[in-house]
């Protein structure tokens, strides 16, 4: 009896885990196509480039990536998550781990490309995304994982978590005026790469910018102790319109800020005050 009650649940986990990762690779697929032709006007998503595999580490990192960034999409903790009440859904260790793998793994590759201004190009986009994800991480960890409720006081250092999650958020995922710099190549950090293979380390920015903003989009929405699952899924699709439009507008309206404007705005602005509210927040939430 025990043993087919154990059976059961391992089917029933097996089914949570395929219909997680389906859906999570249609929001990823999907929230990177809106981005791509948001941003730039272009699909990412072209059969042609799609048939075979890699054939140099550049390409299998892209893959790698695309990979990681659909299974840490699986592990956030959504409205109406189809495996909710699942230890590994909403775990920091499980989504810390596939966020920074799928940004990290490409600059591994990038870092032997043979052309010095590909490497260049891969260490800048390194830079800007690791200042906005630091700060990012503070934001968006302490309103996951901290013991903030919703009184009147916790909502003030909420309110300020969301300012400084906001604006670091484009610099995580590397979009409007903290996009890739194409000054000294006009492929950047595609430079050097066959057509197939820029595909798809064009294709792996984009899901990891969709995933930057679902990052920050899930850690601001209420959960389930503060609302319904449904009105937090109209919250959900609310703030994904407002983050793309607004980085629409700034990338047409704002300059492309250099490297020493961006870690300057992350790390010495928007991080001390993510630092402060975390703090704030877990005084209070003590106190």
């Amino acid at each position: 009896m025990g043993e087919c009650a154990w059976q059961a649940n391992g089917g029933a986990m097996v089914v949570d885990i395929l219909i997680a990762i389906g859906l999570a690779f249609v929001m990823a697929s999907g929230l990177s196509i809106l981005i791509a032709r948001t941003m730039t006007g272009v699909s990412i998503w072209s059969v042609s480039s799609m048939r075979g595999f890699p054939q140099s580490i550049d390409g299998w990192a892209a893959l790698v990536c695309m990979v990681l960034v659909v299974l840490a999409f699986a592990a956030l903790p959504w409205p109406f998550h189809p495996a909710n009440g699942r230890a590994w859904v909403g775990h920091p260790a499980v989504i810390g781990g596939l966020i920074e793998g799928a940004f990290l793994v490409p600059v591994f590759a990038g870092l032997l490309a043979p052309s010095p201004l590909a490497a260049r190009a891969v260490v800048r986009e390194a830079q800007v995304n690791s200042a906005g994800r630091l700060a990012l991480w503070v934001a968006a960890g302490s309103l996951l994982w901290g013991d903030a409720g919703w009184t009147g006081l916790e909502v003030l250092g909420r309110v300020v978590l969301f300012v400084a999650g906001a604006a670091t958020v484009a610099a995580a995922a590397g979009l409007g005026p903290f996009a890739p710099d194409a000054s000294l190549s006009p492929s950047g950090a595609e430079e050097g790469l066959d057509e197939r293979e820029r595909w798809l380390a064009h294709a792996a920015r984009q899901m990891r910018a969709s995933l930057a903003l679902a990052l920050f989009v899930v850690s601001v929405v209420p959960g389930a102790e503060a609302v319904q699952p449904g009105i937090a899924l109209i919250i959900t699709i609310a703030l994904f319109a407002v983050l793309i439009v607004g980085l629409r507008r700034a990338r047409q309206t704002l300059p492309r800020l250099t490297l020493h404007a961006t870690v300057h705005w992350c790390l010495w602005r928007a991080l001390p005050v993510a630092l402060i509210a975390s703090v704030y927040l877990d005084l209070v939430a003590k106190g």
